[in-house]
C-alpha cells in the first residue's frame, strides 16, 4: 500500500472524544465525506462530522466517546492509499493534488531535461515543484501555463519555463 498522508492527529478537543487533525500539503476536506479516507495502516476512519478549529480540522470519529480515547489517537495518520487517486468517484479537489508531481521527471516543452521534482512546497498559495541541482534547487510554480497541467500519477512533466526561471539550471 502506498500511503499519501493528509494530516496527523495533534490532540484531544474537550471531553467527548474530539480530536485535533492538522492538516498537510495534500489535505482537502471532501476527503473526510468519502470512504477513501484512511488510518495508515489502511483500516477505513470512521469519520461522524468535523469542522474548522483554526488552522487544524476538529473530527468526531465513531467509537472515540471520551477525553481517553481521543488521547490514544494522537499521532494517528489520516490520508488515502495512492492508487485510489485514479478511480472516477475519488473526491479530486480542483488542481489536484500535489503528491501526484513528486518523483516525476521534468522536461522543457523542447525536450531538454531538467530534473525530478524531489517534493512540492506551498509558496503564496500555489504549489512549486522542487527540483535538485546539485547544492541548488529549481523551483518551478505548479501552474498553468508554465507547467502543463495533468491529472496522472506518473510519466514526465512538461514545462515552458518563462525567460529566467531556469538560469541556474542551464548556466
Amino acid at each position: 500500500m502506498d500511503f499519501i498522508c493528509v494530516g496527523e492527529i495533534v490532540k484531544a478537543i474537550g471531553l467527548k472524544g474530539e480530536v485535533k487533525l492538522y492538516p498537510l500539503l495534500d489535505y482537502f476536506d471532501e476527503l473526510l465525506d468519502s470512504p477513501y479516507a484512511v488510518w495508515r495502516d489502511g483500516t477505513e476512519v470512521p469519520i461522524n462530522r468535523y469542522r474548522q478549529a483554526g488552522s487544524c480540522v476538529a473530527l468526531s470519529l465513531a467509537g472515540v466517546n471520551s477525553r481517553t480515547a481521543a488521547e490514544a489517537m494522537v499521532g494517528r495518520e489520516l490520508g488515502f492509499v495512492r492508487s485510489n487517486y485514479a478511480k472516477d468517484d475519488f473526491p479530486k479537489p480542483t488542481g489536484g493534488l500535489a503528491f501526484r508531481y513528486v518523483g516525476r521527471e521534468v522536461r522543457t516543452t523542447d525536450g531538454k531535461a531538467v530534473g525530478q521534482v524531489s517534493e512540492v512546497r506551498l509558496a503564496g498559495g500555489q504549489h512549486l515543484l522542487v527540483i535538485p541541482d546539485g547544492d541548488k534547487e529549481i523551483l518551478v510554480p505548479a501552474v498553468s501555463p508554465i507547467l502543463e497541467m495533468d491529472d496522472k500519477l506518473e510519466g514526465i512533466l512538461t514545462i515552458n519555463p518563462p525567460e529566467g526561471l531556469l538560469d541556474v539550471h542551464f548556466e
